[in-house]
């Protein structure tokens, strides 16, 4: 009886903190570095036609965070907001099963996105 109760407990635990744990990875974010205002939009492939998704326009400075369930590779355009019909950047993103951080920057007249560094745990 005393075993059913403990092992009850424990995979009560266990349901419980498991999720959390989980919950800590898998985050993309893309931070805007540029220094003026641009727009990000992903695109998917289906039946051979591309499909756009929602745009999110990011301020100097500003970031957008997504939840992403597993590793995946996303595909992005970047835009400048002054010229929306041509895409600064395009490009995959190579998403991990980790939290990650691109930064939009600009080098050389031209939009450049790389990865960040995570910090030492």
């Amino acid at each position: 009886m005393v075993a059913r109760v403990l092992t009850r407990l424990a995979l009560a635990a266990a349901v419980l903190v498991g999720p959390l744990g989980a919950a800590s990875a898998n985050w993309v974010t893309i931070k805007n570095d540029t220094g003026k205002t641009i727009v990000v939009q992903e695109t998917v492939v289906v039946n051979g036609q591309v499909k756009r998704g929602k745009t999110t326009n990011l301020l100097a400075g500003e970031t957008v965070r997504e939840f992403l369930p597993g590793p995946t590779v996303k595909r992005i355009e970047v835009y400048d907001a002054g010229n929306p019909n041509q895409a600064a950047w395009s490009g995959t993103l190579n998403c991990k099963d980790e939290n990650q951080t691109f930064s939009v920057g600009a080098a050389g007249g031209k939009v450049t996105v790389g990865q960040v560094p995570n910090p030492k745990k």
